[in-house]
């Protein structure tokens, strides 16, 4: 007996590509969640990223568009999945995942195979059917119009990270003195901001394609803050042991950074701004703050 592939078929696999679609962003979004709630590492640290989200919102968009029968949405779920199963892929540097792939990859294509028949049945049985839904218009098109958005805006965030990771861009979190171009450790040197016989342990820049014009810095002797101001470079910088009180002045926030207050022996002071992304700042004041702690006490040292 030769099995006809009807519509209820059709509507059936279009069904469930939907359903498997929601689960699918039900799942990331739980992991995603999980991951920033206990600042994962390893192989969930990625998913700490808030704009993993914008990977949620296209696949539920996409199952939205199912369950309008939209070819373009069954298309695009198994294009976009089979991508990003490559790109974890490349990530981890081994294949994961092989039997869930394989089952929700057949679910996905059978959104495909479900969606244009679904159209190609309904155009037989009647020549004058519409292949769009008026429905569509008004809520898939919008809809996917926002996902694209999203999606665009972590295409440019994806794109920043790696024009900064390529030294294009300065990097908007503390980092540690390793990660540093070798440019820019010749910039810190050529303008005196630091010397030879120095260490950068820890640095920001709230520049955008360069450091040149303002820096905080620790090295392995001092703690080191400089701005450029009417062209004119200003160098501010204490040793540890000439610190007498570090003060945290401003708390940082998504836009605006953390303001720390240099107190010196000298009764001198000046001012340190370090991005909270990544709780570089915590880091940067804890590193600070026990070299200066394990200095010796000037007022205990015997008289020579």
């Amino acid at each position: 007996m030769k099995f006809e592939y009807n519509l209820d078929d059709a509507t059936h696999d279009i069904k469930q590509a939907s359903i498997a679609a929601f689960i699918s962003a039900a799942m990331s979004t739980l992991v995603i969640v999980a991951a920033m709630a206990s600042s994962a590492e390893g192989v969930f640290g990625p998913f700490a990223d808030p704009v993993n989200f914008i990977d949620v919102a296209l696949v539920l968009a996409c199952g939205v568009g199912l369950r309008f029968y939209s070819r373009t949405a069954a298309v695009t779920l198994v294009i976009y999945f089979i991508f990003a199963k490559i790109f974890i892929m490349l990530e981890n540097g081994r294949p994961s995942g092989l039997l869930f792939t394989m089952i929700w990859l057949y679910f996905y294509w059978k959104g495909i195979r479900g969606s244009f028949a679904y159209h190609r049945l309904r155009k037989e049985a009647d020549s004058s059917y519409r292949s769009t839904p008026v429905g569509f218009y008004y809520f898939v098109i919008p809809l996917g119009g926002i996902v694209l958005s999203l999606v665009v805006l972590g295409l440019s965030l994806f794109g920043l990270g790696i024009l900064a990771e390529s030294g294009a861009f300065v990097d908007s979190a503390v980092i540690t003195g390793d990660k540093l171009s070798k440019s820019d450790l010749q910039l810190l040197l050529d303008e005196g901001i630091i010397r030879p016989d120095e260490t950068v342990l820890y640095f920001y820049s709230a520049g955008i394609t360069s450091i040149s014009d303002d820096g905080n810095l620790l090295t392995d002797q001092r703690v080191v803050s400089y701005e450029r101001i009417e062209g004119v470079l200003e160098v501010y910088a204490a040793k540890y042991e000439d610190v007498a009180e570090v003060i945290i002045v401003e708390e940082g926030n998504f836009i605006d950074d953390t303001i720390v207050e240099i107190n010196t022996t000298d009764d001198d002071a000046f001012l340190l701004f370090l991005s909270p992304l990544e709780e570089g700042d915590q880091t940067f004041i804890n590193e600070l703050r026990n070299r200066v702690r394990s200095q010796p006490d000037k007022a205990t040292l015997p008289a020579l």
